[in-house]
């Protein structure tokens, strides 16, 4: 009866391991730094929480694609650009880990579900085609980007989060514009 009472806490606990680690780790962060700001009496930080965690994980996206490119892109452009864009990220990823510290926020450690698929997908191409890809997803992004972090610029909670968006949006906007300029070019 002990051997099977340990054995079934033993494959319990291992199943519980399991399926909390194959969550997404953007919504594992984001519950996170919910509940520890809950504990420390803050509260409706929802957005913030979500915004910072997948600020951290796009970062984190933008960084592995563009160390990608720069190994494996054919276009000196999209090299070229590749280094502008992990150079912009490397630094708005220790702003935004600055950010977390400050304001008692979990970021991830590991990229979200959906840039997952994305890094997987670009990565799965060689050559031009593998340029073309990496292009039109950094534009992709930065598009989704700049609408989120325009969101947050102006309904973020904490002043620290809406000032992190506002610092960043021109960024945002320029590097939105140099890959769509660089699309243009290609296609």
């Amino acid at each position: 009866m002990k051997r099977y009472f340990s054995f079934s806490l033993l494959i319990g606990v291992i199943c519980l391991t399991v399926s909390c680690n194959s969550g997404d780790s953007i919504k594992a962060a984001t519950e996170q730094s919910v509940a520890q700001l809950q504990k420390a009496g803050i509260n409706n930080m929802e957005n913030d929480a979500m915004f910072a965690a997948e600020a951290a994980s796009a970062n984190m996206l933008h960084l592995q694609l563009s160390q990608e490119a720069i190994a494996r892109g054919v276009s000196p452009e999209v090299k070229s650009m590749a280094q502008k864009m992990q150079e912009a990220h490397e630094q708005m990823l220790t702003e935004l880990q600055d950010l977390s510290t400050k304001g008692n926020l979990v970021l991830p450690q590991t990229l979200g579900n959906e840039h997952q698929e994305v890094l997987k997908e670009v990565t799965s191409k060689e050559g031009i085609a593998f340029d073309l890809a990496y292009i039109r997803e950094v534009r992709y992004l930065h598009d989704q980007l700049l609408s989120r972090f325009e969101d947050m610029a102006e309904n973020g909670v904490s002043m620290d989060v809406k000032q992190y968006a506002s610092r960043q949006l021109p960024l945002i906007k320029q590097h939105l514009e140099q890959a769509e300029a660089l699309e243009k070019k290609v296609q």
